[in-house]
């Protein structure tokens, strides 16, 4: 595949997907697209131009649009995935996974969901270029089970590493509170003392 295939096929995607708005609805307009490589050892980059696609071995497009929802608008997000061949899908990614966007609870909360025979296997949270290369590390460890069964043992496996993450998270942020906590006693203390002094040479 040539070098600047993907940036052409990606091109052509971001065209299709702003045509398909109308003109006319102020409601519902494209905003913009997040480019994200996929090199061979599956590292990505995320970018807002599609210069990233240059060394690109797969890609996945994330369109946005702002859409009235009721009363207030929000984001929404769209996503397709060119495989190494060149082949544009919808979220349709390999051996029965694919990607899914929506909102996560409320308007204001959207995801994008990896799953498996609409089973949802992992949770993606905005801002995504901070959060995808996560997905995407579970996507190629469940890619390589053998059956649904090994894919159970991993996504509870990915679960309990989540978990850990979170409560070393916590107890890292606890041990920063009680930094600064210490921080300003101490500084307490150094006033309390420096006004004592003052005290005493007055008097």
């Amino acid at each position: 595949m040539r070098i600047d295939s993907f940036k052409d096929i990606a091109k052509f995607c971001v065209n299709r997907y702003k045509e398909s708005f109308d003109a006319d609805n102020t409601d519902n307009v494209y905003v913009d697209t997040l480019y994200v490589s996929i090199d061979n050892y599956n590292n990505l980059t995320c970018s807002t131009t599609p210069h990233v696609l240059n060394e690109a071995c797969e890609c996945l497009l994330i369109h946005r649009r702002r859409a009235l929802a009721v009363t207030n608008s929000y984001y929404w997000y769209k996503i397709e995935y060119i495989d190494e061949e060149g082949a544009v899908t919808d979220g349709i990614l390999k051996k029965g996974f694919s990607l899914w966007t929506g909102a996560g609870g409320s308007f204001s909360n959207q995801i994008i969901q990896l799953q498996y025979q609409q089973r949802i296997l992992y949770t993606c949270f905005c801002p995504f270029e901070t959060n995808l290369q996560h997905l995407w590390d579970a996507y190629c460890r469940f890619k390589k089970a053998k059956s649904d069964a090994e894919i159970e043992l991993i996504d509870e496996l990915i679960e309990k590493d989540e978990k850990i993450l979170d409560l070393m998270r916590e107890v890292e942020g606890f041990k920063f509170s009680n930094y600064i906590l210490e921080k300003e006693r101490n500084q307490y203390k150094k006033l309390l003392n420096e006004i004592r002094d003052i005290v005493k040479n007055k008097e």
